[in-house]
């Protein structure tokens, strides 16, 4: 089996301007990599290039709401040229002093947004990042799996496993270097294994089988910005319990007896979700402790630079032909708990339609990095008059009673970092899409649309780039969407 996708030809690459000058840091995240965690009470701001302290007191952000919505699908129509440069605008401000595509650089934080700094010492250039998905390919033909694109039109989409079998849920280490995820080398028996970036033929390292951790299978799996890999342990039906691969070690070790949705906080600390218990944190080795106003909260995503938890509450339920599904709405809470959160996004006030009324919930959240904003889903459904019948996800197959309304569309809402409250109103990104990724210098984001990925930019302010999204890969390699976040793309880290 050919372990290579060929991308079909595209008209532009994403285009970067060169400039040669060495920096300390573009963002937060820069600071955080180079100088670690800031003073109590203090952040770290990248200010003419400099990683600076400063008190954590309210500033302004600019309200992204009144950007007139840039998001009608650019790339509904994949055979069209969706190629056209999509980080032209976002790239034009990310400093004087950056180094564009191709540019000799010696660390990361040399490179402009999108970029990072790779190959030997003493001759590394800035070269676009990976994204990694999991995806069919031979459209729809082949075995799934775990597959990884640079993010730039023309690029040629690989495989990580060498192996005849399925792969599936590639994660990043800290430091971009290598990536971590789940081989069926045997169908029945997964194995998380770890390849380095960039591949090398014959190249792999076995962290563990999943019988000798005492799974089924890998769900909810995340590395970065941990070195260890955590994940929610598997047994039939039940996915509940988090474990632990320490790759210096080379152990599995119990993170808690139950919940699931990891988030890693640091090396060691990382917080989770339990039915009935809300969100709760644990550091390796220790007992967790509930995390004080987040209950009934569900899949935290956790900010490094701004020290918020963004999750999911459920406000109810509705039945689909598939089962129960909880409406979920949308919030940001301090990791250390407080006595109220914030409300980010909520289920709509329903519709009035022939035969029922339309509705929608919120899902697939994510945070930029720098916590200056947040991306999320909103799912629309029919909900058909009467207890009888089920509700109808739009943009499904026989939602025709939806009418003119499209699918799940994807959002950028813009969050005062200090507050962690919204400002401004959310900026559609994509319609009938699904599963946002937010790049780490947060210039661009990812999301699927007719399981096709694609990246579309973001200028400075938060409000999306003029340019049309540019389509990463080619009709034949169809990318997975029905495992929510485990199919969520994941960019590689600077």
């Amino acid at each position: 089996m050919t372990k290579r996708v060929v991308l079909g030809a595209l008209v532009s690459a994403l285009m970067m301007v060169a400039t040669g000058c060495t920096e300390e840091c573009v963002d937060q995240i820069d600071c955080l990599n180079e100088k670690g965690e800031p003073g109590e009470g203090k952040r770290w701001v990248c200010v003419d290039n400099k990683c600076q302290e400063q008190d954590i007191t309210p500033t302004p952000i600019p309200d992204a709401g009144t950007q007139t919505d840039a998001g009608t699908d650019a790339g509904t129509d994949a055979g069209t040229d969706a190629g056209t440069d999509a980080g032209t605008d976002a790239g034009t401000d990310a400093g004087t002093m950056t180094v564009g595509k191709d540019g000799p650089c010696t660390d990361s934080i040399n490179c402009m947004g999108g970029l990072r700094c790779e190959g030997a010492t003493g001759s590394k250039t800035c070269q676009p990042l990976h994204l990694a998905v999991t995806a069919s390919v031979n459209s729809g033909a082949g075995p799934i799996e775990a597959v990884a694109v640079r993010a730039e039109a023309g690029a040629e989409p690989f495989e990580l496993s060498e192996a005849a079998g399925a792969s599936r849920f590639p994660r990043w280490n800290k430091d971009g270097s290598a990536v971590a995820f789940v081989q069926e080398a045997t169908a029945g028996s997964p194995v998380l294994v770890s390849r380095t970036i960039p591949l090398a033929t014959g190249q792999k390292t076995d962290f563990t089988t999943a019988a000798a951790a005492s799974t089924e299978d890998f769900r909810h799996m995340e590395w970065e910005p941990s070195s260890s890999v955590a994940w929610t342990k598997k047994t039939g039906t039940s996915i509940t319990g988090i474990s632990v691969f320490d790759s210096l070690s080379a152990t599995v070790q119990s993170a808690s007896p139950n919940g699931g949705f990891p988030s890693w906080k640091d090396d060691q600390s990382l917080f989770y979700s339990a039915a009935g218990s809300g969100l709760l944190s644990v550091t390796l080795g220790g007992p967790s402790s509930d995390v004080g106003g987040s209950s009934g909260g569900e899949q935290p995503r956790y900010n490094r630079v701004t020290d918020f938890l963004l999750y999911l509450a459920s406000t109810g339920s509705t039945n689909f032909s598939d089962g129960s599904q909880s409406l979920y709405k949308l919030l940001t809470l301090p990791a250390a708990g407080a006595a109220s959160s914030n409300e980010i996004a909520t289920v709509s006030t329903p519709t009035d339609v022939t035969g029922g009324e339309l509705k929608s919930f919120i899902t697939a959240h994510d945070w930029a990095p720098d916590g200056t904003y947040v991306t999320y889903v909103r799912a629309f459904y029919f909900d058909p008059d009467g207890d009888t019948a089920p509700s109808i996800i739009c943009g499904n197959t026989g939602a025709e009673a939806c009418g003119a309304q499209a699918g799940p569309n994807v959002y950028l809402q813009r969050i005062e970092p200090t507050t962690g409250q919204v400002s401004g109103s959310p900026v559609l990104v994509s319609e009938n899409a699904t599963l946002p990724s937010v790049s780490p210098d947060g210039r661009y984001v990812a999301y699927i649309q007719g399981q096709r990925l694609y990246v579309r930019g973001i200028n400075a302010d938060g409000t999306l780039s003029g340019d049309p999204a540019t389509v990463l890969t080619p009709t034949t390699l169809r990318v997975q969407t029905g495992l929510g976040n485990d199919h969520r793309p994941r960019w590689q880290p600077r």
